[in-house]
């Protein structure tokens, strides 16, 4: 599979989708569903549409696994994984902090992700080998070591027991790391430890399509993360990214 392509498919995708987002944000938000921790916004259900249209046209045989669903015939290979809003909550309040993200899995691996920040003009991307990159320009995570010098992103998930988990480890963390931060979107907590901005991140239950593109962006970046799957919940994780150097005593 022409890895090349893969990107650069993922890249115009993720950019196409950002701009229909641009666009509306700030506008009216329609919303479908509201639960106690979450939305769900007629927005997320259009970019997904406009994101599988544009994929299936590129790849036809391909699958697709996202927020909003499944598409495409099967596969044969080649699926893409899809947040068409990472941060749906933010946006739909007004806060400027969110993304897309497209990944592209092969053979059940994670080859090829692209994140991409309309409002900042911000395009995280990276192939396996190939190295992760800002703009254009490559990017590394930090070599901090220390814990009292790093900034933690600590994700709040959904779940009263997995809120309590969080809860747990904001407490441990605040006495200890330099800062810490929760910005509603994965796919940004994990294109900034890329980028060398955080030092890393901890989530309790967090979705594949939340994280995908972040996985390769930041294993690329020479970060490291590890994903336990929670039992009886497909495509759900327990998610722990750091810099590669950072201890962290409590996940």
């Amino acid at each position: 599979m022409n890895l090349t392509l893969l990107l650069q498919t993922a890249e115009a995708a993720a950019r196409l989708a950002g701009a229909a987002l641009k666009k509306a944000f700030g506008g009216e938000v329609v919303v479908n569903e509201a639960r106690h921790h979450d939305l769900k916004i007629q927005l997320d259900k259009d970019t997904q549409a406009l994101l599988v249209e544009f994929l299936l046209r590129q790849f036809p045989a391909s699958a697709i696994l996202g927020e909003e669903g499944g598409a495409g015939s099967g596969g044969r290979g080649v699926e893409w994984i899809l947040d068409p809003i990472d941060g749906t909550v933010n946006l739909a309040y007004g806060l400027p902090h969110f993304c897309v993200s497209v990944a592209c899995r092969v053979e059940g691996d994670l080859v090829a992700g692209a994140i991409y920040d309309p409002l900042r003009d911000e395009l995280f991307k990276a192939a396996v080998g190939r190295g992760a990159t800002l703009n254009g320009k490559t990017i590394t995570v930090s070599g901090r070591a220390k814990l009292e010098e790093a900034i933690m992103a600590i994700g709040f998930s959904k779940t009263a027991q997995a809120v309590e988990k969080c809860l747990e480890l904001q407490q441990y963390y605040a006495r200890r790391a330099r800062k810490l931060r929760a910005l509603g979107s994965a796919a940004l907590d994990l294109a900034y430890i890329a980028a060398g901005r955080m030092d890393a991140y901890l989530e309790q239950s967090i979705q594949i399509w939340d994280i995908a593109a972040g996985v390769v962006i930041l294993r690329e970046a020479g970060g490291k993360i590890d994903l336990a799957p929670l039992p009886g919940r497909p495509n759900v994780y327990h998610a722990c990214a750091w810099n590669g150097v950072l201890e962290l005593p409590r996940r």
